[in-house]
């Protein structure tokens, strides 16, 4: 049976993942996979969820959940052996980035509650894009923005470049709104210039860019150094990749799918490129690709 993977999250690091997977029947199991050994291991945890459930990882054997549903939120640690519910209560849309909280606040998840760290500036919604150790990237739907939170002080700037409807995006990366100047922003200047239509950033490390660029029915890898301005396009296998991308040092990681490795991590590194679980062998219709790659997309 095909287990299908959703809601991937890395640590900062990427060191860790976490994902929901399901073999069928709609309920989802929580995951973390461990990449600081020489082959990843996979330990499902003890919980159940649907596919809104949010999952951040915190180590190779513990995860946090986010459950959103009709006003109320409850917030566990999970383990394989127990899930713990660390908060729970009525208000706005809990938004999980690692061991961060957005929601009316941006709060810090402790094994004893939600410790606060810092209000929102004016107009200013989750989820956040963790830009450094103590800043935060967030969008304000309605007002110039997005806007760099502190969390050491509560203080906040626009990002360079921040008109009205933009949007932060991972890697400190500026989407220009629907109607206004195309492309992205870096620091207050264009980059990436006639691409904003099939390119997606989803992740960074403060001095490269992950994007995932759609080329028919494939996505491929782009790394991007706004710095220098150079694009880098390793070779990977034809596949979908996720909407999430970490580093762990020289080694890329992104959730990839394809009809012969659904629901793998894709390894981009020095001693070249992995799958895990790797990849089955078998002849690939192109039709039922084609097929197969559309379930994919509604998956993720």
């Amino acid at each position: 049976m095909t287990t299908v993977r959703v809601n991937w999250r890395f640590s900062a690091d990427g060191r860790y993942a976490a994902c929901l997977a399901a073999d069928g029947g709609g309920v989802h199991r929580p995951e973390v996979w461990d990449f600081t050994g020489p082959d990843p291991l996979v330990r499902p945890l003890a919980s159940a969820c649907d596919a809104t459930t949010q999952i951040s990882p915190l180590d190779g054997e513990r995860a946090l959940l986010c459950r959103n549903d009709d006003g109320r939120h409850r917030i566990s640690l999970v383990t394989q052996s127990a899930e713990t519910t660390i908060t729970a209560g009525r208000g706005p849309w809990m938004h999980l980035s690692g061991d961060l909280v957005i929601g009316g606040a941006v709060c810090r998840v402790t094994a004893h509650g939600l410790e606060r760290l810092a209000d929102l500036p004016p107009g200013a919604t989750g989820p956040g894009v963790v830009l450094a150790p103590r800043l935060v990237g967030l969008t304000r739907p309605e007002a110039p923005g997005p806007v760099v939170l502190d969390l050491s002080d509560g203080s906040w700037e626009l990002m360079p470049g921040a008109v009205t409807g933009a949007r932060v995006l991972p890697g400190g990366l500026v989407g220009m709104p629907p109607g206004g100047p195309p492309g992205f922003r870096w620091r207050g200047r264009p980059v990436l210039g006639g691409l904003a239509e099939r390119v997606a950033a989803i992740g960074g490390d403060g001095a490269r860019v992950v994007l995932r660029v759609e080329r028919g029915s494939r996505s491929r890898l782009v790394v991007f150094t706004p710095s220098t301005g150079e694009v880098a396009e390793p070779a990977i296998p034809d596949g979908v990749l996720g909407s999430v991308a970490a580093f762990d040092g020289g080694v890329l990681r992104v959730p990839f799918s394809s009809p012969a490795a659904p629901g793998s991590v894709l390894s981009v590194g020095p001693g070249g490129v992995r799958l895990d679980p790797p990849a089955r062998s078998a002849v690939i219709d192109p039709a039922a690709y084609r097929t197969w790659r559309g379930a994919a997309a509604v998956a993720r």
